[in-house]
């Protein structure tokens, strides 16, 4: 009886979006519960040459993520550029004001993240080549 109300109470289609909105945050909060953090210890090589290999793999590293935040910015501008064409195209093929308030409605958001994934990975295989140790550590 009370799934019946459930539905009644929107309609049906309210009601399955409840549904879908419910269904949803409780299998996230079944992979959130699911998920380990993974960190790293990072055990430096002992001789000069592989701390100066190191060095080289940090700066290999640090070239790697800001070419990544460039490439994320780089995409938030062009999603914004697109942005701003379409609306000013839209308004400029609006027959009046109402039509053209509707333009605004057209506009997706614009986000986009570095991913640093491979950076990390690269200088941990360098890190590694050059002699230094790496023990992962996996938390619940």
């Amino acid at each position: 009886m009370r799934f019946h109300r459930f539905f009644i109470a929107g309609g049906f289609s309210k009601g399955l979006a409840r549904l879908s909105r419910i269904l949803g945050m409780v299998g996230s909060i079944g992979l959130l519960s699911a998920c380990s953090v993974v960190r790293y210890e990072y055990y430096p090589p002992t001789t000069d040459g592989g701390r100066q290999c190191v060095a080289q793999c940090s700066i290999a590293r640090e070239v790697c993520v800001g070419n990544e935040n460039q490439r994320a910015l780089n995409d938030r501008q062009s999603c914004e550029q697109r942005n701003r064409w379409n609306y000013q195209n839209c308004v400029r093929r609006a027959k009046d004001k109402n039509d053209a308030k509707s333009c605004a409605g057209l506009q997706s958001s614009c986000w986009a993240s570095a991913n640093t994934y491979r950076c990390d990975e690269n200088y941990r295989a360098c890190f590694v080549s050059c002699g230094g140790h790496i023990t992962v550590i996996k938390e619940q």
